[in-house]
């Protein structure tokens, strides 16, 4: 109805770069509050069109089941809880594994929610060797189920070079959380399904050629010879002695004062994640804030992070402490 119609507004206006993420977060959240008021509407309706129709409450009344975790050895999360997001206000049926999940879980909950598609997300560079992992038990499981693959560190290079060849189903990069829509709706819609999968083999086969292709050029060293380019410290010269700490061990730090951190925060990284990328000379904070397109609702967001912050000070929510540690080392031919 008319709420969908104003997603799919927002939709637009996101992929022609004329709203960004938090404003869509945020048309999200207004929507999941009003879909939530008419829950109960709606499920009167159902259950009478059920009976209607001489049909069981089984029948499936969403667009589809995506079941969806970060993969073991990942706690990270924003991106994957915005795609359930976005996903839901869609009519998507979303079962959220949560973090750390080892792979064996995702399989067994891929076939008991009959999951239509299966979403890997990851943040941390060991993420992508896991992802392989499940890509390759999903293949010996003789699962073929659709995968997309999203999150920080992923890449449509690593997706169709190291992911895609393990797995017969396709396996899918998605470069952020509001083109999984796109990307799930054309994987389940019967006319388009075959189009869109022999584009993307297509597409990953030519980066392959060309990630492979771009081996060819490298020389690698044997390891003798890296040995010998080694850097080599003569250390019998006293210019070459290391002075000695004040300190040697651990040093703990308790209960930080907050407002001294506030000062070190490195911003960047919170407006990536909000897909927030100011043009050169831009690009970066604090300068984001003069760029003409996304400057505004950059400053908005900052000041909305401000005032969060300011609340867990003032009420001690949070509490830093921190260990330093100064301790003797040295190599030992290629090891420390």
């Amino acid at each position: 109805g008319p709420l969908m119609s104003g997603m799919s507004v927002v939709g637009d206006l996101f992929g022609a770069g004329k709203m960004f993420l938090p404003q869509v977060i945020k048309s999200a959240r207004v929507m999941k509050k009003a879909v939530a008021h008419l829950i109960p509407f709606m499920d009167a309706e159902r259950l009478a069109n059920i009976e209607l129709m001489g049909a069981t409450e089984d029948d499936n009344i969403y667009n589809g089941t995506m079941v969806i975790a970060t993969v073991k050895g990942d706690v990270h999360d924003i991106g994957k809880n915005i795609v359930g997001v976005v996903l839901g206000c869609n009519n998507y049926r979303v079962v959220d594994l949560g973090v750390m999940t080892p792979c064996e879980k995702i399989i067994e909950a891929a076939i008991r929610e009959k999951a239509d598609v299966i979403g890997l997300s990851g943040l941390i560079t060991p993420s992508l060797d896991e992802m392989i992992h499940v890509a390759k038990e999903l293949e010996r499981a003789g699962m073929k189920i659709p995968l997309l693959i999203g999150g920080a560190t992923t890449s449509k290079t690593h997706t169709a070079v190291k992911i895609a060849p393990r797995y017969q189903a396709p396996a899918i990069h998605v470069l952020d959380a509001s083109r999984t829509v796109v990307v799930v709706s054309n994987l389940l819609d019967k006319e388009l399904r075959d189009d869109f999968i022999a584009e993307v083999n297509e597409e990953y086969e030519e980066v392959r050629d060309d990630h492979y292709d771009s081996l060819k050029d490298r020389k690698y060293l044997s390891l003798p010879e890296s040995r010998k380019k080694g850097l080599h410290i003569e250390w019998s010269l006293p210019e070459n002695l290391p002075p000695k700490p004040n300190t040697v061990g651990h040093k703990v730090y308790e209960d930080i004062d907050l407002n001294q951190l506030l000062p070190y925060i490195d911003w960047n990284p919170f407006f990536q994640v909000w897909q927030l990328r100011g043009k050169y000379p831009n690009r970066g904070y604090p300068k984001l804030f003069n760029d003409a397109t996304v400057g505004q609702e950059a400053r908005r967001l900052f000041d909305e992070a401000q005032v969060m912050l300011r609340d867990l000070i003032n009420k001690r929510k949070i509490r830093a402490s921190a260990i330093v540690s100064i301790l003797p080392a040295n190599s030992r031919g290629d090891d420390i």
